[in-house]
């Protein structure tokens, strides 16, 4: 390998965990997501979004798990009866399943 080439790849390697998202991010990302949701529906829900979303936020977080691969992430949560499953990578979320617990029954 060239010189030049590993010091790409050495590059590469090093933003990729540098940019690895911590839970913390995670919380701020579904807490944006909580509140953008709400901002689609009435004056009520914009309004119980803005007011319950942070907590919201923080119960959906106390209750993922984070796989730290360190140049990736995932994330698993579980929401009553859904479970979510995200890759956190280069500062972002990228939501990858989403599945019903009733899809888990025999």
């Amino acid at each position: 390998m060239k010189p030049s080439s590993t010091i790409v790849m050495i590059s590469i390697v090093g933003l990729l965990a540098f940019t690895n998202p911590k839970l913390d991010s995670y919380e701020q990302y579904i807490h944006q997501a909580i509140t953008q949701e709400a901002n689609k529906r009435d004056d009520l829900a914009r309004t119980l979004g803005t007011l319950f979303g942070g907590v919201a936020s923080s119960l959906i977080a106390s209750s993922t798990v984070r796989n730290n691969y360190v140049l990736f992430s995932t994330y698993d949560s579980n929401l009553g009866g859904r479970h979510l499953k995200y890759v956190g990578v280069l500062g972002n979320f990228f939501q990858v399943s989403q599945s019903d617990s009733s899809d888990h029954a025999p």
